[in-house]
């Protein structure tokens, strides 16, 4: 049984929900296939369940490509005014938002509030629902595109918003990756990203330990640096600050076997301080490090120096006090591996942008084709820019499929 339809989009998140609204407000006759029993199943985790939308900082530096001109691409696809257009978009099926600290959510502070103003949208615009489908082949003939899943659609134009492999219990497949990948479309390998890192260092007896600090690593003429609260792990490192580094980091260790990551344990403390504090009191080296650190890190460190925790404070040289500081300044780990997708919120890598028309979404060499969202070699910090970039880019697709031609 064959089923026609103006535009078919293959995927049923943030990014393919917004595409099929736009489609359809243009008057064109639209399904989603979704491999989920039900419709934007990412995005009812997204924010810890309160759905991070959006940022005020929207500056390029918080995306992340392999390509060295996205940032061309991403003015071009996301807009002069990018939050402008999405509250537009938002308060138009019923969704609208606080901001907390630059961070906006919807006034609900629930992620369902939008899953369900978007799945509301998509009703009252009688969008067909194929769910619990998988997409296996997609082929391109005189009469439009064949989608094959349980049913053959076929659709003059098909927008591709599959996600990508995060979180695979909720729904993250390669399924996108490989459809496209049959099509000629050219990609970035992919990987984790917005995760925490596994170091070479054993970090047993940290394990546990939140640190407000801030930690950065080189890459030729390049600093990447971020600040906020580091949590340290039986296998490495976490925290919000890290996943925003985790993507540059799987980027070079995909050629490299190890990446040094440095952390400023103490960016507030000046030397001078730190040292002439120590003539001032009478206590023991660790007890000292532990006024300014937690005790189990004081420890671990000490260890590095190889000194001597009880140590008297009155038994120490300036030599070995700058030694100390120094260390706690520019702790050295050593990033040997990403954490895998069950625990990494994006996915970095995918379709080229080169591949891409930024004003449509259009895949180049294939006309009536789109994607969008996380299929693209594009990902953001925490924050809610990925999600920003997935509504953006789906509403991209689904309103360039306006024209019937």
């Amino acid at each position: 049984m064959k089923t026609q339809y103006d535009v078919c989009v293959v995927g049923g998140g943030a990014a393919g929900m917004a595409a099929a609204i736009a489609a359809a407000e243009g008057g064109n006759t639209v399904c989603i296939i979704d491999k989920n029993k039900k419709l934007g199943k990412k995005l009812y985790a997204t924010g810890n369940g309160r759905c991070n939308l959006a940022n005020t900082d929207m500056k390029d530096g918080h995306y992340h490509s392999s390509s060295e001109t996205y940032q061309k691409f991403l003015h071009t696809c996301l807009g002069e005014q990018p939050l402008h257009e999405m509250f537009a978009f938002l308060h138009s099926i019923g969704v609208y938002t606080r901001c907390i600290d630059g961070y906006y959510y919807p006034i609900s502070m629930q992620a369902s509030a939008v899953v369900w103003a978007l799945l509301d949208r998509i009703k009252a615009l009688q969008v067909t629902t194929y769910l619990s489908e998988t997409v296996t082949d997609i082929r391109i003939k005189k009469d439009g595109y064949h989608i094959q899943c349980n049913t053959e659609i076929i659709a003059r134009k098909v927008i591709l918003a599959c996600g990508g492999r995060s979180y695979p219990s909720l729904g993250g497949c390669a399924e996108g990756a490989r459809l496209a990948e049959k099509l000629g479309v050219k990609q970035e390998p992919q990987r984790p990203a917005l995760c925490a890192v596994m170091t070479e260092e054993n970090t047993e007896a940290v394990k546990g330990v939140r640190v407000a600090c801030s930690a950065w690593f080189e890459e030729g003429n390049t600093e990447w640096k971020q600040s906020g609260e580091l949590q340290i792990t039986e296998y490495g490192l976490s925290g919000i600050m890290i996943f925003n580094l985790s993507s540059e980091l799987g980027r070079i260790l995909s050629e490299e076997s190890s990446v040094k990551l440095y952390v400023d344990f103490l960016p507030e403390i000046e030397e001078n301080a730190f040292v002439q504090g120590s003539r001032d009191v009478n206590r023991s080296l660790y007890g000292y490090l532990n006024a300014y650190l937690p005790d189990k890190l004081a420890m671990y460190i000490l260890e590095t120096a190889c000194e001597q925790p009880k140590q008297a404070l009155t038994e120490l040289t300036e030599a070995q006090l700058h030694k100390i500081y120094y260390l706690c300044r520019r702790y050295p780990f050593h990033v040997r591996a990403l954490k895998n997708y069950e625990q990494a919120q994006v996915t970095a890598g995918g379709i080229r942008l080169t591949e891409i028309q930024p004003e449509t979404m259009e895949c180049l060499g294939h006309p009536g084709m789109y994607a969008t969202g996380e299929m693209l070699d594009i990902d953001g910090d925490c924050g809610g820019y990925n999600l920003t970039f997935a509504l953006l880019t789906g509403l991209r697709a689904g309103r360039a499929c306006h024209d019937k031609n």
